[in-house]
């Protein structure tokens, strides 16, 4: 049995498992948002296809049953749409330390669910999953990402440099900001 959860819930989301029946919409929602995901992450450089899609769902199953990484889908319980996705696609149970990422469907922009989501992840990492450490990794240039992360307290420890390549062959520099207890942090208003 996994240490991670199907699902964690928010005041005004279900932050919960995608499953094969979720594969369409969680398609369409990706689609729906494509130029703006295309800008910061690298999976969606190409419109993805609803093979792809699947296969992420399915991939998802896998690495929650082997706590390799956490993929959460962020839905309104109200209406069950998916609004974006979140969850930990890096960890190390060592020390342990879980990173949390996070992308929203554009016509959801500016409405909190990233800074929500994050906040619950946050929270479930430090006082369900022991975490020493949790840490929000992003494109230097995107100032909305770096919002969520200021918004709830987390440090900016460091920019790097020239640290990934970027779909357009440029290199981008990455901020990443870090927790080390859930005290330094505070709730989304």
């Amino acid at each position: 049995m996994s240490r991670f959860p199907v699902e964690i819930e928010s005041d005004r989301l279900k932050l919960r498992l995608p499953t094969s029946a979720d594969v369409e919409a969680l398609n369409a929602a990706i689609l729906a948002s494509h130029p703006e995901l295309s800008v910061w992450m690298d999976w969606a450089v190409n419109p993805q296809t609803l093979a792809e899609t699947a296969k992420f769902v399915s991939e998802s199953e896998t690495s929650w049953e082997e706590e390799k990484a956490l993929n959460l889908l962020m839905v309104e319980p109200a209406t069950g749409e998916i609004v974006g996705a979140t969850g930990y696609p890096r960890l190390d149970w060592n020390v342990p330390k879980f990173e949390i990422g996070y992308w929203v469907r554009s016509d959801r922009v500016g409405k909190g669910y990233a800074s929500e989501s994050t906040w619950a992840l946050t929270r479930h990492a430090f006082e369900v999953l022991s975490a020493n450490r949790v840490e929000l990794r992003m494109d230097d240039r995107n100032r909305r990402s770096w919002a969520v992360a200021q918004r709830l307290g987390f440090q900016l420890e460091a920019t790097l440099r020239n640290d990934v390549r970027v779909p357009d062959d440029s290199l981008r520099d990455t901020r990443i900001y870090g927790a080390v207890r859930l005290e330094d942090l505070q709730a989304p208003s």
